[in-house]
């Protein structure tokens, strides 16, 4: 199970996340997430049933596409959807690379939302002693807005370089 701290300024308080994946032989997988704010006690979840589809040996068009629903007990509604992911290596070793990612989503309502990211990343390894960092930038098309990420081995500050930010920590 992961689980992790997370403060952002928008509800000014700290939350406890929990998450759990199962994952089945054929790619089938069952995610359940709930949310506890400390400082108003309210509790959040969210369930999501998808099917990840990866690239065949001959097929390099797309590096992974998932299909599926999920419910989330903030908004009460069920969604259904299908994302796609394509990520290209910008240097031979993987460590810099730009993913593209996409998806459109449907409520129970016929209410359609869509996602649209591209994102460049760089890793660097033993930024320090046993200290890890990947250093994110990317542009949310659906949103428009930019976004960042600074993550280290356990640590993760999030922003949209304009007044939204968050921070979190894995246990």
């Amino acid at each position: 199970m992961e689980t992790r701290l997370e403060y952002d300024n928008k509800r000014r308080s700290l939350s406890l996340v929990a998450k759990e994946r199962f994952v089945s032989d054929d790619s089938v997988v069952l995610t359940v997430q709930g949310r506890l704010n400390t400082k108003t006690g309210a509790c959040e979840g969210k369930l999501a049933l998808k099917k990840k589809f990866f690239p065949e040996a001959t097929n390099k068009w797309y590096t992974r596409a998932d299909l599926g629903a999920s419910y989330q007990t903030k908004t009460d509604e069920i969604e259904y959807g299908v994302e796609a992911k394509k990520s290209f290596e910008l240097t031979d070793d993987g460590l810099l690379k730009l993913d593209v990612n996409g998806g459109l989503h449907m409520s129970a309502a016929r209410r359609r939302t869509w996602t649209g990211k591209v994102e460049v990343s760089q890793k660097i390894f033993n930024f320090t002693e046993d200290q890890d960092l990947k250093i994110s930038v990317g542009y949310d098309v659906a949103g428009l807005k930019p976004y960042g990420q600074v993550r280290e081995n356990n640590w993760t500050l999030d922003t949209d370089f304009r007044r939204n930010w968050s921070l979190k920590y894995d246990l």
